[in-house]
């Protein structure tokens, strides 16, 4: 029992040291975006939907492991509060809920396989052509450009810089969306009593 307790506390001393190098930072971030990549794959080329959403679910993690990697800690708790936590678990519930469509592949066509391809290279050339032109100096950013106090600051500042007027709109579209759904909801309450009587 003492030497199994050992044994993990090496190794966890261990892999925190070996992490601090910055070539275990430059495997994590290879590593990661590979799996990224295949995860947006496996959305886009699987045919049964659940597994598709699920495999959403791993390409919204490893997006947040980047995250991580940058630095930018707010992000990517925010990354996974929201688009794990709440899009996708919200896809995967209405997927369940709504005639059984995680049971059936939906087909496509090869028309529809030909576009996708064509359009997923067009927008691949596009990519390329423009981080052609942008310059990438070596600019370091400052101390505490993710820091939860500089987001604040940045999200709620009323000045130029800042995004409080977008963000009141959000805020603005998502309290009108909740009414919408509220509405419609009672209405098909109401018109499943009428019929019932």
């Amino acid at each position: 029992m003492r030497s199994s307790v050992t044994l993990h506390l090496w190794l966890g001393i261990s892999i925190f040291t070996f992490m601090d190098s910055l070539p275990i930072k430059d495997f994590l971030f290879y590593a990661t975006a590979i799996i990224m990549v295949a995860g947006a794959l496996l959305t886009v080329w699987v045919k049964n939907i659940l597994h598709s959403a699920i495999a959403l679910i791993g390409t919204f993690f490893c997006s947040a492991v980047l995250y991580f990697l940058l630095s930018a800690e707010f992000v990517a708790v925010a990354q996974v509060m929201v688009y794990i936590g709440g899009v996708v678990v919200f896809i995967v519930f209405a997927i369940l809920l709504t005639s059984h469509l995680g049971e059936t592949a939906l087909g496509t066509g090869k028309l529809r396989k030909f576009l996708a391809v064509l359009f997923s290279i067009a927008v691949a050339v596009l990519a390329v052509m423009l981080l052609k032109e942008i310059d990438f100096g070596t600019q370091t950013p400052a101390e505490d450009f993710a820091s939860l106090d500089a987001i604040g600051k940045r999200l709620l500042s009323p000045d130029e810089t800042g995004f409080l007027l977008p963000f009141e709109a959000i805020s603005l579209l998502l309290l009108i969306s909740l009414i919408g759904a509220v509405t419609i909801a009672r209405t098909h309450k109401e018109d499943r009593h009428a019929g019932e009587k």
